[in-house]
C-alpha cells in the first residue's frame, strides 16, 4: 500500500537579484495513512514553501510530490484542483473563513464546488463534530477565535480527506482554546482515519504526534523524543 502522502528528493530555490536561493534540498517525506506527522523548524526555513508545495500551490524545481499515488506535477489545472478538494483538507493559522458565509455555509463551500447534492446536511453534521452546531447560521464576525477555527477545521474535514496539512492552527488562540481546538483536530483525524500533517513551533504539540520532524538547511530530520 502506498503512503499518502511522499515527496522524493523535492529541491526549491527562488532567485533573489543575481542569487539563487535554496529553500528546499533533496527533501523526502513519507506519510502513510492516519499517521500525524509534525513539522518543526524557525521562521524562514522554508516549512511555508513545503507546506505550499504538499498542498499543490506551487511545483518543485525537481523531485516529486505524490498525494495518494498522485504526482501533483504531472496533472492539469482542472484535474489538480479537483485532487486538492477530494484528497486534501487544509486549517490555517488565520482561519481564512469567507466573512460574508454563514459557519455552515463556509463548511459546505468544499462540497458545494464538488458537486455534492447534499452538502448542507453534510457541513450541519460536521459543525456538529466540533461542536458548533448550534452556531450554524452565525457570522465568523458573530464568533470567536476558537468558534472560528473550529469552523474551519470543519470545513477542512468535511471532505474526508486523505490528508489534513495544519499550518500553526492554534498560534492565534490563547493556551486553554488553542489546547481544545488541538483536542478536537487530532480526535477527528484518528476517528476518520485521516493523515495530519502539522506545521508548529509547539514542541508539546508536537509530541503528541506519531513522528516529529525538524526542517533543517533544505531537508527533514527526525527529532529524538
Amino acid at each position: 500500500m502506498h503512503p499518502i502522502l511522499k515527496v522524493h528528493q523535492a529541491c526549491k530555490s527562488f532567485q533573489q537579484g543575481n542569487h539563487k536561493v535554496k529553500v528546499l534540498e533533496r527533501l523526502d517525506l513519507e506519510v502513510n495513512k492516519g499517521e500525524k506527522v509534525a513539522i518543526l523548524g524557525p521562521s524562514g526555513c522554508g516549512k511555508s514553501t513545503l507546506l505550499s508545495l504538499l498542498a499543490g500551490l506551487d511545483n518543485p524545481g525537481s523531485g516529486t510530490v505524490k498525494i495518494d499515488g498522485t504526482d501533483l506535477a504531472n496533472i492539469n489545472e482542472d484535474q489538480l484542483s479537483q485532487t486538492r478538494s477530494e484528497k486534501l483538507g487544509i486549517v490555517f493559522q488565520q482561519y481564512h473563513l469567507m466573512r460574508n458565509l454563514t459557519a455552515v455555509e463556509n463548511v459546505g463551500l468544499p462540497l458545494e464546488i464538488l458537486g455534492t447534492a447534499d452538502f448542507a446536511v453534510r457541513a450541519r453534521t460536521a459543525l456538529k463534530e466540533v461542536g458548533l452546531d448550534h452556531r450554524a447560521t452565525h457570522f465568523p464576525s458573530e464568533m470567536s477565535g476558537g468558534e472560528c477555527q473550529r469552523v474551519a477545521i470543519a470545513r477542512a474535514l468535511v471532505t474526508r480527506p486523505s490528508l489534513i496539512l495544519a499550518d500553526e492552527p492554534s498560534g492565534n488562540l490563547d493556551q486553554k482554546t488553542g489546547d481544545e481546538v488541538m483536542d478536537i483536530l487530532f480526535n477527528l483525524c484518528r476517528e476518520h482515519t485521516i493523515s495530519l500533517v502539522l506545521v508548529t513551533h509547539n514542541r508539546e504539540l508536537a509530541d503528541r504526534c506519531d513522528r516529529s520532524l525538524l526542517l533543517n538547511e533544505g531537508a527533514l530530520e527526525d527529532l529524538a523524543r
